[in-house]
């Protein structure tokens, strides 16, 4: 039951670069030490941005279009477990990853539920860059919560014909579309809308690799997916 006409394009709206834009000096502000100074005036902008600007583009993050054999990503990202998430971009050029809203907030993990298949909570998200504030370490990205539109800001805003296929209307008559991932996304893993509205996290992007060089730390607490190969926490 996928509803989108094949000649749906991207909205046209008026797209203007800003020198002074939010997410433009945020990438300036980031140093060896943090992402940003305790006094930088900047962020709650790019929050409040974040939260607010139009949404001019839609596609898949670098890892989902690794797992695709769309890209050789090697270099930047590893494929995802089971995130479902997307690149948009905004109507400053700024750009942020969303992370949809898989479970209510009062909802609580069962004991006996089997982890590998535990969907990550997109206020996690919103919460650990605030812990993050808070302690004053600044070396979590900006995060903020935002009501999207999953049909103008995500179906009708991106030029990807593999994400548009992944759209349909469910029997609701919701609005409701999956992601390219190793494990849990497929159709009865799905996130719909309420027809259209779903929450979700909009973390800001970091400089690309090419601006911004940089080495990936392994995290001392990874965990393990397999029963054979435990991982040793440091």
């Amino acid at each position: 039951n996928n509803r989108q006409p094949m000649w749906l394009t991207a909205p046209t709206e008026p797209v203007t670069f800003d020198t002074n834009a939010s997410w433009l000096k945020f990438h300036l502000g980031i140093n060896r030490y943090a992402l940003y100074s305790s006094d930088d005036r900047s962020i709650d902008m790019l929050l409040q941005d974040m939260r607010s600007a139009s949404v001019i583009g839609a596609d898949y993050t670098q890892d989902e279009k690794a797992l695709k054999g769309a890209c050789d990503c090697s270099q930047v990202v590893k494929p995802s477990g089971h995130h479902l998430k997307l690149a948009l971009k905004l109507q400053d050029f700024g750009k942020a990853m969303f992370k949809p809203m898989r479970q209510e907030r009062h909802e609580e993990t069962p004991e006996d539920f089997f982890y590998f298949v535990d969907f990550q909570r997109h206020n996690a998200e919103i919460a650990s860059f605030h812990l993050d504030r808070v302690l004053d370490f600044r070396r979590v990205p900006p995060v903020v919560g935002r009501l999207i539109n999953i049909s103008r800001e995500i179906l009708y805003a991106t030029h990807n014909d593999d994400l548009r296929s992944v759209f349909f209307t469910s029997p609701a008559n919701n609005t409701c579309f999956f992601a390219k991932c190793l494990y849990v996304c497929k159709t009865e893993y799905a996130v719909c809308g309420h027809p259209d509205l779903l929450e979700g996290s909009m973390s800001a992007y970091l400089p690309g690799l090419s601006i911004a060089p940089r080495i990936s730390i392994p995290s001392p607490w990874i965990r393990s997916y397999t029963f054979t190969g435990r991982e040793e926490y440091a």
